[in-house]
């Protein structure tokens, strides 16, 4: 407990995320107070994976071996709270029951703890991997990844601040913008494939690159299911896997 409330405490000094209130006051004893314990967690798990993205994207533009290693740190903090975020929220929803928006929100901040920790350990792939190549001197090319970079750190920070208000509006314009994302990502890797076969004196190079697009393309999808989980908070509808058949058939 003594590391989680150092992580708590360290929580502001990383972002101005913040998770809102789940409704009004409640008449059981320690309910707000657990919620509050809640919401810290979160917090600060949101705040150490966004400063991961941050760091990867710096690791990869400005070469820079000590960000790769941060994030390789700060995944290990990313487990911890995840446990800690599963088992206050787990205890939240055994011991009072809340009921509907309450109820949703709880179990969505549990997702969103999983979903974070997923995040995190894409960004140490990549961490691991960009910090490989720039100490051999190899990544001396952009290849086409910083725009993917940016593009993937932004829509991770407003898929963060849309879940705290759990907009469910911007987090549709949000989902919308997932696929066409990935498929540049994609676009990227085929580049990169054809890459090898032209030059393969430099195929490790062109590897390790490809690698790190896809865990970049995993972000991606992974921050497609945070916007989908506001939307379940704000308007109590499940819309994962829309295409799916049996889905279908068992709504008609």
């Amino acid at each position: 407990m003594d590391t989680i409330r150092r992580l708590r405490y360290a929580a502001a000094l990383l972002s101005s995320f913040t998770i809102m209130a789940l409704g009004g006051k409640h008449s059981l004893p320690g309910f707000e107070r657990s919620l509050e314990e809640l919401r810290a967690d979160i917090l600060l798990m949101a705040s150490l994976v966004r400063r991961s993205l941050d760091n990867i994207k710096k690791g990869f533009v400005q070469r820079d071996v000590d960000d790769c290693s941060a994030v390789i740190a700060d995944d290990e903090e990313v487990d911890l709270l995840e446990k800690q975020v599963d088992r206050s929220g787990t205890n939240i929803l055994i011991r009072f029951q809340p009921l509907a928006t309450d109820f949703r929100t709880v179990l969505a901040t549990i997702k969103l703890a999983s979903h974070l920790e997923h995040i995190s350990d894409q960004a140490v792939i990549v961490a691991r991997r960009t910090r490989s190549l720039i100490q051999e001197g190899a990544l001396d090319e952009d290849s086409g990844l910083s725009p993917i970079f940016e593009r993937v750190d932004q829509s991770f920070a407003e898929a963060l601040e849309a879940f705290s208000r759990f907009d469910n509006v911007w987090a549709e314009n949000l989902r919308r913008q997932a696929e066409p994302l990935a498929q540049e990502a994609r676009d990227v890797m085929e580049k990169l494939s054809d890459a090898v076969g032209k030059n393969p004196e430099r195929s490790a190079l062109y590897v390790n690159l490809i690698i790190i697009v896809r865990s970049l393309e995993q972000i991606i999808y992974l921050i497609e299911s945070i916007t989908e989980d506001i939307i379940y908070v704000a308007e109590a509808k499940d819309i994962r896997h829309p295409k799916n058949r049996l889905a279908v058939e068992n709504e008609e």
